[in-house]
């Protein structure tokens, strides 16, 4: 029905209407749904108009089909008439065709069933037939098997090596076949197999250790890929780690060996390494024959009988040597484990092996036995705690050290260089040593900082004095920080050259930057403390500004051509500061005498300002008594000229004069000092209108 649908074709619709005439022949055709898709396209008076068009189109296309086909409609009943006749009378042919196919089928589906009985019988016989040559093989197996065990006792060795590798193939046949006839076989009969099993594995064993003993690698060799062949690795491992490995073990692995060993622990390693080399070569050098490289299971002598077997008796005969109580002891038998195995390692025949060797249980046993926590938390008190007992309240000068000043500064150089000596640092803790590092470099930075601020918090002892043992402390510890900081690349060199890892090195680098910082911010704290001793002691010089009134009031001085005293104190104590201070590099320097003039200007500026306003309202007051005093008196010719006032000014203006220069002498960028500029207007405005005769 589908198919006529498809193919059937509307005749065409006029142009210009609403909808599209292949809408209504779809199969999911549905009236509410087509009105729903066209209700935005055209109302429904549109619509309806444009249905009535194509609905005249269908009438006149239906018509003119009826027109064309009119004539086989017509002959339609006529072809029709004596049909059923015709039916009747081919009826009975067909259901006597239909009686015989079934016939046929029903004979076809009798020699299938006769067919699939005879199959089943044949299998069932094919069957039984297999599980008795099975059960034949197994018989003469056994039988075959026990009459060579039986002769093998009399022969030589060479003879035993034959008659057991036939003696081997028929065990495999034997295995092979008695799985098959598993449930024919008699109980006694698996008793047999079991026994002929066990002695033949036995005459193998014994054949090895006498090859063994008798260097005889060829038929040593052929007994190994006997016993591989009878899947017995596992097995001739573990006998040979127990017969061949333990007895030689036996006398070197003990508390007592130990304490006789001149070189200790190392001593110990070297005699259990000889023996891959001596009495255990031959073994080794079998096992790792190319002839048995191919086979799917391979011997690991090294691994599974040797090393198992000594970490075996280290941790059982010689726990001793895993206590963390004394660290150098503990450290130089740490060390002298891993170089045994690293020793071992090299015995290895490929990576594959080193890789069995790390991922044994044994070995992860004995990495585990190392309480390395422990050692670093011993080491930690001894590193860590030594420095921190250094630190005291006041740095101490360490004269006999040409790299440092401070005895505190050499403490942390050599606690670093602790972390990472021979003797101390091992490689399994190089996170925990680093961070240590890290610890050191912060702990000797927090110092200072401590320091610097606890000496600009504290009281002084001695007012209007400077603490010159401070600012030469401070100078010291300047030093000795750029000199820590400069030593810091020879520092990572030390750390990088026990860490063959180079993304280790990476982070290392990168790591390290933070303390760098915070060593670099111990000069501003420096500065800092300097600057606020420098300060304290000139602004109680500065404050002598509020003096000078007092030396020109009613004293009839003459004008001021030099400098206060306050201004020679303050440049005698920088220039004795710069005398001092030749060991700091001249950046710093420069920056001291720039902070130092900034908080100093922003004093002495106030100080002068308020000199200034106190001249100036004094003078207002005295100009007023005077206008009304001269009121009450005739007036006086006399001239003023220069006035205690003006002097005053003069002498801050030469004072100013004189703290300018000096700050230029320093190299100081006075544009950069705050209110310097401000200073220097101040005082010069002051004086311009002053006539000196």
């Amino acid at each position: 029905m589908e198919s006529d649908i498809k193919g059937f074709t509307l005749p065409p619709a006029p142009r210009g209407l609403c909808f599209d005439r292949n809408d209504f022949v779809k199969t999911n055709f549905s009236v509410d749904s087509f009105l729903a898709e066209h209700q935005n396209v055209a109302s429904l008076e549109t619509m309806r108009d444009d249905l009535g068009v194509y609905l005249k189109v269908l009438r006149l296309a239906m018509i003119e089909l009826i027109n064309k086909d009119y004539a086989n409609f017509v002959n339609l009943c006529a072809t029709l008439i004596g049909f059923d006749k015709t039916i009747v009378k081919i009826q009975l042919p067909l259901g006597q065709l239909n009686n015989e196919v079934e016939d046929v089928k029903k004979c076809l589906e009798d020699a299938m069933k006769e067919l699939a009985l005879w199959l089943n019988q044949r299998h069932s016989l094919l069957k039984k037939k297999q599980l008795l040559k099975y059960y034949s093989q197994t018989v003469n197996c056994l039988s075959s098997i026990e009459n060579i065990l039986q002769d093998i006792t009399e022969k030589t060795r060479q003879e035993q090596m034959v008659l057991a590798d036939r003696a081997a193939m028929e065990y495999n046949h034997l295995k092979f076949s008695i799985v098959k006839c598993n449930n024919v076989v008699k109980p006694e009969q698996k008793k047999q197999y079991n026994e002929v099993g066990g002695k033949l594995i036995q005459i193998l064993n014994d054949l090895l250790f006498q090859f063994w003993n008798d260097h005889n690698e060829e038929n040593l060799l052929k007994t190994l890929m006997i016993l591989t062949s009878l899947d017995r690795i596992t097995e001739t491992e573990m006998l040979m780690r127990k017969q061949a490995v333990g007895p030689l073990l036996l006398d070197i692995i003990n508390e007592p060996s130990l304490q006789r060993s001149k070189e200790g622990l190392e001593g110990i390693y070297a005699r259990i390494l000889s023996l891959l080399d001596t009495k255990l070569k031959l073994l080794l050098t079998v096992t790792q024959h190319s002839k048995l490289k191919f086979q799917v299971q391979q011997f690991r002598f090294l691994v599974n009988c040797f090393w198992c077997e000594v970490e075996n008796r280290l941790e059982v005969n010689l726990a001793s040597i895993f206590a963390p109580g004394n660290p150098q002891l503990f450290y130089r038998r740490y060390s002298e484990s891993m170089q045994f195995i690293k020793k071992l390692e090299l015995h290895c025949d490929s990576k594959n092996t080193v890789k069995l060797l790390h991922s044994t249980s044994e070995y992860k046993s004995f990495q585990r036995r190392w309480n390395l926590p422990v050692y670093f938390q011993i080491r930690f008190q001894e590193i860590a705690g030594g420095f921190e007992s250094s630190l005291r309240s006041s740095p101490t000068l360490h004269r006999d050290n040409d790299d440092f000043l401070l005895k505190e500064t050499t403490k942390c150089w050599k606690a670093l260089q602790d972390c990472w000596s021979d003797g101390i640092f091992i490689e399994a803790l190089s996170h925990k040593f680093w961070k240590l590092s890290l610890q050191l470099i912060a702990r000797y930075s927090t110092w200072i900082s401590k320091y610097c601020l606890q000496r600009h918090s504290s009281p002084k002892v001695e007012i209007g004095s400077i603490n010159k043992t401070l600012i030469t402390t401070c100078m010291d510890l300047y030093v000795d920080t750029i000199a820590l900081h400069q030593k810091l690349p020879k520092f990572i060199e030390i750390v990088e050259s026990k860490l063959p890892n180079q993304n280790c090195r990476e982070l290392i680098k990168q790591s390290i930057k933070p303390s760098e910082d915070m060593l670099c911010d111990n000069k501003v704290k420096i500065r800092e403390c300097i600057v606020n001793e420098l300060f304290s002691f000139f602004n109680i010089h500065l404050k002598q500004v509020s003096d000078i009134p007092r030396l020109y009031r009613k004293t009839n001085r003459s004008v001021p051509t030099k400098p206060c005293s306050y201004i020679d104190v303050i440049v005698k104590v920088v220039e004795d500061f710069k005398t001092d201070s030749k060991r700091l590099d001249n950046a710093f320097l420069i920056d001291i005498f720039e902070s130092l003039y900034n908080i100093m200007t922003l004093s002495y500026c106030k100080y002068v300002e308020d000199v200034l306003t106190s001249v100036q309202k004094t003078e207002e007051s005295l100009r007023r008594l005077k206008q009304i005093r001269e009121r009450s008196s005739q007036p006086s010719n006399e001239s003023a000229g220069v006035t205690d006032g003006d002097k005053i000014r003069l002498q801050l203006n030469v004072d100013v004069m004189y703290y300018t220069k000096l700050a230029e002498s320093l190299h100081i960028n006075v544009n950069n000092v705050h209110k310097l500029t401000e200073l220097t207007s101040m005082t010069t405005e002051a004086v311009k209108n002053i006539d000196i005769k």
